[in-house]
């Protein structure tokens, strides 16, 4: 059993193996009485050896016991220092009291004379330079055990709340997005049915897709890249050619890799939403693959401005975040006067 057991809070086979030891050496501790009666120099080495399993025995129990005491008057959580201090005085005055009596008791039985002052001094001090190390190490193992446990508490609360970010981020679209389009197909209704259902099946396409792969962690490129094609023909009917998009990836590599599901959508959102967007000066995005499997997403940078600053959206970060939670590589943005640059690591798909 580790030495961090023996002060760990009682389980099923925390019991068995207390019982275990206490039936153990309640049968050594009477047999050894026993052999106190007979005792004679051939038998001095064996009491020694008895005497020494005894106070192991009580120093084990009597410490678990202060231990589990405390841990109900003073817990670790609200009183750490007093805690602290208090186990440690309580500890050591005990084992140096069982050290003291029955080492008293043994030499009494052993040799009928009780020891002397001398004896006991030199037997606290090696007490003490046993003890002091012992409780030592056990404080160690005890903080090392919960800085663990808190550490890896942290870590799955971290993780539960990515998950939590990714599964809102899933079914992120902007509702500005929503009004807009129902402005747009509501204008169309009046002046080009034929165009009015067409632009609501892209609309049900955008937000089917949306529906589908919310809980999806990744989406092959072609899916994706199927969906940036529907949600920009919205675009396009909101903002005509003062918005061009070109796609110039291989056909034969659409199946073969995959990305995070709406991460092209909030890019382009993120280019629309941060630059100027007019028939003199229209917004150009490009989305192209690079060697090294890296999928660059480019757009013309023509800030607002409010936007004159470097962008730091939470778009971009949450991206980032997603891969950070997928893949240990990153997501680099580069910026030029006249171009803003994402590149996303395309991951490959697993058999």
């Amino acid at each position: 059993m580790a030495l961090k057991d023996l002060f760990a809070p009682d389980n099923a086979k925390n019991q068995k193996w207390l019982r275990i030891f206490f039936v153990l050496g309640l049968g050594i501790l009477l047999a050894g009485l026993y052999l106190l009666q007979q005792a004679n120099s051939e038998l001095i080495y064996l009491v020694a050896l008895l005497w020494i399993f005894t106070v192991i025995i009580l120093l084990w129990f009597g410490n678990r016991f202060i231990y589990r005491i405390l841990n109900y008057k003073f817990p670790w959580a609200e009183h750490t220092t007093a805690r602290f201090f208090l186990q440690l005085f309580l500890s050591t005055l005990y084992s140096l009291l069982c050290i003291n009596l029955t080492y008293y008791f043994f030499r009494a039985q052993t040799t009928q004379r009780p020891p002397d002052l001398e004896q006991f001094l030199v037997l606290n001090v090696y007490g003490l330079l046993f003890i002091i190390p012992v409780l030592s190490i056990n404080f160690g193992i005890f903080f090392m055990v919960q800085w663990k446990k808190a550490h890896e508490q942290s870590e799955k609360f971290k993780q539960e709340n990515l998950r939590t970010q990714l599964e809102s981020l899933r079914m992120h679209l902007d509702p500005h997005f929503l009004f807009n389009n129902l402005n747009v197909l509501s204008a169309l209704i009046q002046k080009n049915p034929q165009d009015a259902q067409l632009f609501l099946d892209r609309f049900a396409d955008v937000y089917r897709y949306v529906l589908q792969y919310k809980k999806e962690e990744l989406v092959p490129l072609a899916t994706e890249l199927a969906f940036i094609r529907a949600y920009y023909f919205l675009l396009h009917q909101r903002f005509g050619d003062q918005l061009q998009l070109t796609i110039n990836i291989a056909e034969a590599l659409l199946e073969t890799v995959c990305l995070p599901p709406l991460a092209l959508q909030m890019l382009l959102e993120n280019a629309i939403k941060h630059n100027i967007i007019s028939a003199q000066i229209p917004l150009i995005i490009n989305i192209a693959y690079e060697a090294d499997g890296w999928l660059t997403v480019q757009n013309t940078r023509q800030p607002k401005k409010q936007e004159s600053a470097p962008l730091t959206g939470t778009g971009l970060e949450n991206i980032r975040q997603r891969y950070g939670y997928l893949s240990d590589r990153e997501v680099q943005v580069m910026q030029t006067p006249t171009r803003f640059t994402v590149k996303l690591p395309l991951l490959e798909i697993a058999d």
